[in-house]
C-alpha cells in the first residue's frame, strides 16, 4: 500500500541515559533494527528511512536492507527530519522514535491514516488507558493534557497536585506531520519550554493544530533496565507472528522497495 506517507526513524548514537542503546542487541538484533522492522511491518508507508548522526547506526540499517541518511547535529528528532527534507521523498511523514523496538504497528497505521485525513495538523499517539498515580508523578513520563476530545492542550512532565488522571494520557513515541510544518518548525529557535522540559513539540505549540490518537503502548528503551521489558514484548510479537491466522481484508501488504538513500548525507 503506497499512500504517500514516509516513515522516518531518527536515531542518535549518543543517548545521555543509555549510551549507544540503539546498537544494543535484543534477540540478536540491534534496537534500531527492531524499530525499523516495526515501521516496515505496519505495511502502510511508501518508504521507511533511518536518519542518524552515526555511520555505525547507518551501516547496521543498511546491513538489514534499510535506507539511511547521515545527518548533522539536531536538537531533537523533529529537527533532524526537517534538516533532511532535501533528500526525503514525499510531503507527509511519520516520526517513529528509534528506541521503540516493540512499537504497535496498528498505532503507526493510525498515525498515517490521521495524517492523510488532516495533513495540516500534527498528530501524536497516546496511551489508550488512564495513567497510574505513579506515572502521573514520574517526571520521566511525558503526559498529554487535553483541551477537548482529541485536541491537545499541553505536554507536561509534572501535573498539579490532585489532578484527575482522566485528564491526561501518557505520550507514546510517534508523531505525524507535513513537510510544510517541518519547514516552518526548522525556521524557529528552541523555546524556553522546549529546553526546560526537553520536549520537541513545545518549540511552537501554536504552529499547527495538535491531535492525539489512542494506541496500545510498546516497550521503549530509555535506560538499560528497559531492555528486559523490551525483550519480553519482542518475544510476544514473535509468538504472535508464528501463530497461523487467516488472511483478512484489513491485512496490508508490506512495501516491496525502499528508496536508494544508503549513505546519503543531509
Amino acid at each position: 500500500m503506497n499512500n504517500g506517507v514516509t516513515c522516518v526513524v531518527p536515531a542518535r548514537l549518543g543517548s545521555t541515559r543509555f549510551f549507544r542503546k540503539l546498537l544494543t542487541p535484543i534477540l540478536g538484533k540491534p534496537v534500531i533494527i527492531h524499530t525499523l522492522e516495526r515501521a516496515l511491518g505496519a505495511g502502510c508507508f511508501a518508504h521507511v528511512v533511518c536518519l542518524t548522526d552515526s555511520a555505525l547506526i547507518g551501516e547496521a540499517a543498511a546491513a538489514h536492507g534499510f535506507a539511511w541518511v547521515l545527518t548533522g547535529d539536531a536538537a531533537n528528532g523533529t529537527e533532524r527530519i526537517a534538516r533532511a527534507l532535501d533528500v526525503l521523498e514525499g510531503d507527509l511523514f511519520v516520526n517513529l522514535q528509534g528506541d521503540e523496538p516493540a512499537f504497535p504497528e496498528d498505532g503507526l497505521r493510525a498515525l498515517a491514516t490521521a495524517l492523510l485525513a488532516e495533513p495540516e495538523a500534527v498528530h501524536v499517539l497516546v496511551h489508550e488507558e488512564e495513567p497510574s498515580e505513579e506515572d502521573l508523578a514520574n517526571p520521566n513520563r511525558v503526559k498529554v493534557a487535553f483541551r477537548s476530545c482529541g485536541a491537545v492542550a499541553d505536554f507536561v512532565r509534572a501535573v498539579p497536585a490532585g489532578a484527575r488522571a482522566e485528564a491526561y494520557r501518557l505520550q507514546l513515541g510517534g508523531y505525524a506531520y507535513s513537510r510544510s510544518y517541518l519547514e516552518r518548525y526548522a525556521g524557529l529557535p528552541p523555546s524556553a519550554d522546549e529546553t526546560a522540559l526537553s520536549h520537541e513539540m513545545l518549540r511552537a505549540p501554536g504552529l499547527a493544530p495538535l491531535r492525539a490518537h489512542p494506541a496500545r503502548p510498546g516497550a521503549s528503551v530509555d535506560v538499560e533496565d528497559d531492555l528486559v521489558a523490551a525483550r519480553a514484548a519482542l518475544e510476544a510479537l514473535a509468538r504472535r507472528a508464528a501463530t497461523p491466522r487467516a488472511h483478512t481484508p484489513e491485512t496490508l501488504p508490506i512495501p516491496e522497495t525502499q528508496p536508494n538513500l544508503q549513505g546519503a548525507s543531509a
